[in-house]
């Protein structure tokens, strides 16, 4: 079985990977959890990818919903770091098992 989706999010990077490190247990759950509401981690050609699938036919206003949400959650989780826009991007995700 072969699932496709389209991920919105970030590439975690050492300053991102240590926040995500180094979090209040309480907000771990923004992105270690399985629920589609909080960011997941996506293994995306080799790289680690923080963020969310996409709902098939999400227009411009929804992935910029995504954007803002993206940016909320890690500014809570890791709020010394400062993420610009353009670090979030589309990724193509490709699961077969």
């Amino acid at each position: 079985m072969i699932e496709q989706y389209l991920i919105v999010g970030v590439k975690i990077n050492s300053k991102l990977q240590d926040g995500l490190n180094h979090c209040l247990p309480a907000y771990q759950v923004y992105f270690q959890s399985s629920n589609p509401e909080y960011l997941q981690i996506f293994n995306i050609n080799g790289e680690q990818i923080l963020g969310k699938k996409v709902d098939a036919g999400a227009n411009l206003d929804t992935l910029q919903d995504y954007v803002k949400n993206i940016k909320s959650i890690i500014k809570k989780i890791c709020p010394e770091l400062c993420l610009s826009e353009s670090e979030i991007k589309v990724y193509a995700y490709t699961l077969i098992g």
